[in-house]
């Protein structure tokens, strides 16, 4: 006589910053966006020796380029999670003062629908967002 295990379907797990993070990251680069990670704050180096200074707390996580749309600067949040008080204060501050444009987005298809907008910009002449 076999015995038999009982099947249960379990819920997927909810997902984190960096599920988001690497589903933005594939679509940036299956549209010919080139990304270079900011690491902000101060840290130690690998030796532990000395101190390193990253980008200013609250930079954008991302820097964007590409060969024929402007680059931006990207924020990844997890799903339904907001930037912090000194994230709102830099993106305004780069917004304002360098005329960026930034996406905060907390899903793929959020930054999906950013980029169709942002490209659609760079072909009609618009202004950027």
């Amino acid at each position: 006589m076999t015995r038999r295990h009982q099947f249960r379907l379990t819920p997927d797990p909810p997902l984190c910053e960096n599920d988001v993070e690497r589903a933005c990251l594939d679509l940036l680069a299956l549209r010919g966006y080139w990304v270079g990670r900011n690491h902000c704050g101060t840290f130690k180096s690998a030796d532990g020796r000395r101190w390193i200074k990253g980008a200013p707390k609250g930079t954008p996580d991302y820097t964007t380029v590409h060969e024929h749309f402007p680059g931006f600067l990207l924020e990844v949040k997890r799903p339904g999670g907001d930037v912090s008080p000194e994230q709102k204060t830099k993106i305004t501050e780069i917004r304002l003062g360098y005329r960026l444009a930034i996406a905060v987005v907390d899903t793929v298809e959020a930054l999906a629908v950013w980029l169709e907008q942002h490209e659609a910009a760079k072909r009609t002449g618009a202004p950027l967002s």
